[in-house]
């Protein structure tokens, strides 16, 4: 009898033991399951930020100082004095005509340069025939520059007359251009649907030449201490543009309000709050409740 209760001790002991680890073994794959589980993101905090709300159209380059010359006489070209790309200051000639007129004898005219600049541009050769009003070159001075750019009709009552801004030309794509808004047209092109505007800019180094496409960015608004954030950060869904922030190590869903696109950055109207931990990578891979690690980000 006595060996038979040390026995039963004996298997119950082993039972508890067994047991113990199998608890352990459960609570070691729960512990390992939970971790893996865990999604690695990178968060931003909301903070406040200005910004400046820009209109983007493109146009092209003028010399803020241009004239075509037009004959005074009617003849025939003997020369012109100089070659296209000369400086030419004003009153200097240029042009020397063969008036032909009837009954007058060989009377040689003279055009003159009506402003100072370069010879850009001569339309006629030595020889040809003139009329009054045809034009034989052109002169621009492009110390200043500006760029004439075409504004939707939508877009007239958001641009003013001085606003800044910011000019991007190929030529030069490591350097920016800064000018601002000096016309705009009265009236509305009724084919095209747009207004007619010009951006003056000054031109150091004479970098830019008349004809050159170029793009501007035309400052409208300025905002503070606006909500700010990444545009790829918002996941566009069915029922709205929504992002994700980490609270108390989850995810957690929320659904905003864009008031204004960017490009790279978009402004939050509604739905964020500064101080959000806003997920900025590992967004697309997490869910509501889902578990998360900040592994980065600031």
């Amino acid at each position: 009898m006595k060996g038979k209760i040390i026995l039963i001790t004996i298997a119950a002991m082993i039972t508890l033991f067994l047991g113990f680890k199998v608890i352990r073994s459960i609570a070691g794959k729960k512990a390992v399951t939970e971790q893996a589980q865990k999604f690695p993101v990178e968060v931003l905090t909301v903070s406040p930020s200005d910004y400046d709300e820009t209109i983007n159209l493109s146009g092209t380059m003028m010399a803020e100082n241009q004239t075509e010359v037009p004959s005074k006489v009617s003849g025939k070209i003997i020369k012109y004095l100089m070659e296209e790309g000369a400086w030419v200051d004003k009153g200097q000639n240029v042009v020397s005509i063969d008036r032909d007129e009837i009954g007058v004898e060989f009377k040689e005219a003279w055009l003159e340069a009506p402003i100072s600049g370069w010879l850009t541009k001569k339309y006629l050769d030595t020889g040809g025939h003139v009329t009054p009003g045809m034009p034989l070159f052109q002169i621009a001075d492009y110390h200043q520059v500006k760029l004439v750019i075409q504004v939707p009709e939508a877009e007239i009552s958001r641009i003013r007359t001085g606003a800044g801004a910011q000019i991007s030309i190929d030529a030069w794509p490591d350097q920016t251009f800064y000018g601002s808004v000096s016309q705009m047209s009265p009236t509305v092109d009724y084919l095209s649907r747009t207004v007619k505007a010009e951006i003056a800019i000054k031109n150091p180094g004479m970098k830019i030449r008349p004809g050159m496409y170029a793009r501007a960015s035309i400052k409208i608004k300025r905002h503070l201490k606006a909500m700010v954030i990444p545009t790829t950060a918002i996941i566009e869904r069915e029922t709205g543009a929504m992002v994700f922030v980490a609270e108390n190590g989850q995810a957690a869903a929320r659904q905003i309000v864009v008031e204004l696109d960017m490009g790279e950055t978009s402004s939050v109207k509604s739905g964020l709050s500064f101080g959000d931990k806003l997920i900025v990578a590992g967004q697309h891979t997490v869910a509501q409740g889902s578990a998360v690690e900040i592994v980065g980000g600031k």
